[in-house]
């Protein structure tokens, strides 16, 4: 049944595939906000991602939590989406740092060199490394 569910998903994504990202709120307090992102960070979703934090940078929320864990792309445009996301919460005096990302995102953020400055824990991290 898991399968099934994972072929399910797949179906969803594919359409999406011209850009559908979802933005949903799952916590929020008038400081912060954590969203769930959903479906491909390309051109079009790194533009409603960007939409979507400017109105809530807007609305005095300073620091953002992105869950990325169902985010099955990310190109460029979507890498410098979060780029922009964070100086842009910065520059608010707040922050955006990264909850969760999908093993594709956290492959390209780390190959960025962008994976630690949006908070997100490496993969080549080991806790040998870290004592």
């Amino acid at each position: 049944m898991k399968t099934g569910q994972q072929t399910a998903f797949r179906r969803r994504l594919r359409g999406y595939h011209c850009g559908m990202l979802v933005v949903t709120v799952t916590e929020s307090t008038p400081a912060s906000t954590t969203l769930v992102v959903s479906g491909e960070l390309d051109t079009s979703g790194a533009e409603r991602l960007l939409a979507r934090l400017d109105r809530l940078l807007d609305q005095g929320h300073r620091y953002v939590a992105l869950d990325l864990s169902a985010v099955p792309f990310c190109d460029s445009s979507g890498v410098s989406a979060l780029v922009r996301g964070h100086a842009r919460a910065s520059a608010a005096a707040g922050g955006l740092r990264l909850s969760a990302a999908s093993a594709q995102v956290t492959r390209v953020l780390e190959l960025s060199g962008l994976a630690r400055m949006l908070g997100l824990k490496s993969s080549m991290d080991s806790p040998v490394a870290s004592g």
